[in-house]
């Protein structure tokens, strides 16, 4: 039976060379193994053999990059306009665990700004409708459905098993419960919240009780009744919250450590403000 390497082109890109293999031959050579999506995928990462799935993310990611975000797992709190955005854009770019938590429903008043919510799936569960749509786009993707709103009791099961968490919730209370227990159990945490044309992100790394008690204080300065989202405004911040949690999966430093990436819809003004 052939190799992973022989099934697979050979491409360059940015003057660099690439091995891709097509996802149907993946899957043909992972039948012949006895092998399911997931193994194929980790195997074929594990030799340096891009999928085709994500050819276009190298050089931007090199094989190992691309292995290490798709062994990582990764807890979406909240599946809402910014856990929806969230959970599409970590699937796509690698992220091969997710943990999607939310206890809500679609309802129609979504439409304007969940990418999830359609008229198929209004009155469904959030974190199954979201899981069902990760399987859809790459079966490979473990998509944990947690069709029930976090607490500070089921945080404590959740959160030892996920590298970093990001922050989809729409609740000053349930915010601060989810700060709370990602700072006590040593999980980084990435940050976003959107009002109307405005937005923020900003990121909590384990053992930095200093930076416990700036965004504590930050979620405390946010109008607890501001209904008012834009869709714009809501997939930018969690683009901005998605690049984070990668740099975060790969060991890199984080962008928003003791900052808040503050956005102003109004001037389309992006400042980097630093906490204190």
């Amino acid at each position: 039976m052939e190799s992973l390497e022989l099934l697979a082109h050979r491409l360059r890109r940015s003057g660099q060379e690439l091995l891709v293999v097509p996802l149907v031959e993946l899957a043909r050579w992972a039948a012949e193994r006895n092998l399911s999506p997931r193994q194929a995928v980790e195997t074929a990462l594990a030799e340096g053999v891009f999928p085709e799935c994500y050819e276009r993310n190298f050089p931007c990611l090199s094989a190992a990059e691309q292995l290490r975000l798709f062994q990582a797992r990764v807890l979406v709190a909240g599946l809402g306009g910014l856990g929806g955005a969230l959970a599409i854009l970590l699937a796509r770019v690698g992220v091969g665990q997710l943990l999607l938590a939310d206890g809500d429903a679609f309802a129609p008043s979504n439409l304007n700004r969940q990418l999830l919510a359609t008229r198929s799936t209004l009155g469904q569960s959030k974190a199954q409708v979201t899981a069902r749509h990760l399987q859809d786009l790459n079966p490979a993707v473990l998509a944990e459905p947690i069709p029930h709103f976090l607490n500070q009791t089921n945080l404590k099961s959740y959160l030892p098993q996920v590298r970093v968490v990001v922050d989809g919730l729409d609740t000053m209370r349930a915010r601060r419960e989810l700060v709370t227990a990602a700072w006590e159990a040593g999980v980084p945490l990435v940050h976003g919240a959107v009002a109307g044309r405005f937005g923020q992100v900003t990121t909590l790394m384990p053992a930095d009780e200093a930076g416990l008690s700036q965004l504590l204080n930050v979620l405390g300065l946010e109008p607890e009744a501001a209904r008012e989202v834009l869709a714009p405004t809501v997939t930018l911040m969690a683009s901005l919250q998605a690049q984070e949690a990668v740099r975060l999966i790969l060991g890199q430093p984080p962008a928003y450590q003791g900052f808040l990436a503050h956005f102003d819809g109004d001037t389309g003004r992006l400042e980097i403000i630093p906490l204190d």
